[in-house]
């Protein structure tokens, strides 16, 4: 089984940008350049976590067989890692 790494690190900024965007209200005290480094922050988080996912995939067959069905490549789009 592939997984499509793009897709799901693609998911994971998503969801980063997300978060930070409910947040806002929460973060409107902070100067513009401590607001990106927490942008920041959250992104490259939600990166790692996409790493580790497809590090430990590579090595359970249960949890790549689950990303692979969350993410499936599609022809010759094949990627992992």
């Amino acid at each position: 089984m592939r997984i499509d790494a793009e897709a799901l690190r693609h998911d994971a900024a998503q969801v980063s940008s997300e978060r930070i965007l409910r947040k806002r209200r929460r973060l409107r005290g902070l100067s513009p350049a401590e607001l990106l480094v927490v942008e920041q922050t959250a992104e490259a988080v939600g990166q790692a976590v996409a790493s580790c996912l497809l590090e430990s995939a590579a090595a359970d067959a249960s949890l790549e067989a689950v990303l692979a069905g969350l993410y499936p490549t599609v022809g010759n789009a094949a990627a992992r890692g």
